[in-house]
Parts: structure tokens; C-alpha cells; sequence
């Protein structure tokens, strides 16, 4: 799913508002949703996938990646033919701890109002979230924030 998606954002046209580099950290395997084979009611696989978005994305990382899908794939399977993917509903998953600054979620990409829940509070932290660096107009890079840190 992840490389699809790549292949797809590349591909975005030249006016699209995510066309900008600033939106590729969301392009990670730690970021995607997990998909489960679709069943019919004689418990048989139908072909298809059934994809549970995370309740913790934010508004704005569900536009992003919905445009992404919606962009031409430059390099189609072979088959022409794609898996069907079927929007199941939001799953109250948790964020993933990351130990590569890569795998992090960005402050962007995850609802304050999730955030904002008792339960998910331990999320704020370094290993879940980092914040967006310059390209969304921090004063300071990912990289030289953890630099900080240390």
C-alpha cells in the first residue's frame, strides 16, 4: 500500500496542494491503515480489502492521503487490476512508537481532539509525535529538536 502511494504522490499534479514534500513523512508503513479481508455472509473472501482508518488522524492527513489515492498510479500491476480496498469504518487505534525519526507521526497528521482525550495523552511524546519542523513553519527541523533533546 505504502509504495502504491508513493508512486501516487509523486504523480500528483503540479497545482494539487499536496504537492509538497512537506506531506511526504505521512508516507510510511508505521502510518497506514491496516486492511483486513472482506468476508461475504458464507464466511467466503470476496478478493477484496477492507481498510480502518485510525480515529487519531487528523482532518487534514485524511485529505492528504484521500487525494493521494485518488491520483493516477504512473506504474499500474501488470494486471492492470488493483485489489479493491473498501473504506471500513474508523478503528480507535493506537499511534505506534517509532525508533527511527522517519516512523514518527508529525503534529499534522494526528486530531488534537484525539490527543486531547485522557486515555490518549501518553501519545504526546517523542516516540509517537514530533512536531513539523520548518516546512510547516516551526522554528526549528525535526532533526535539530531531538538534537536538543539530547
Amino acid at each position: 500500500k505504502v509504495e502504491v502511494r508513493i508512486r501516487k504522490f509523486n504523480n500528483l499534479p503540479a497545482t494539487s496542494e499536496y504537492k509538497d514534500e512537506k506531506y511526504r513523512a505521512a508516507l510510511t508503513e508505521s502510518l497506514m491503515s491496516p486492511d483486513e479481508d472482506e468476508v461475504d455472509n458464507a464466511k467466503k473472501k470476496t478478493g477484496h480489502f477492507i481498510s480502518y482508518a485510525a480515529t487519531y488522524r487528523s482532518t487534514l492527513m485524511s485529505q492528504f492521503l484521500e487525494a493521494v489515492d485518488d491520483a493516477e498510479d504512473p506504474s499500474p500491476p501488470a494486471t492492470g487490476k488493483y485489489t479493491v480496498h473498501v473504506k471500513g469504518e474508523a478503528r480507535d487505534l493506537p499511534l505506534v512508537a517509532a525508533k527511527k525519526i522517519e516512523n514518527c507521526a508529525h503534529r499534522w497528521m494526528v486530531s488534537s481532539a484525539w490527543l486531547a482525550l485522557p486515555d490518549n495523552k501518553k501519545f504526546d511524546a517523542p516516540s509517537y509525535i514530533l512536531d513539523n519542523g520548518r516546512a510547516w513553519g516551526n522554528a526549528k527541523d525535526l532533526e535539530e529538536i531531538l538534537a536538543g533533546q539530547k
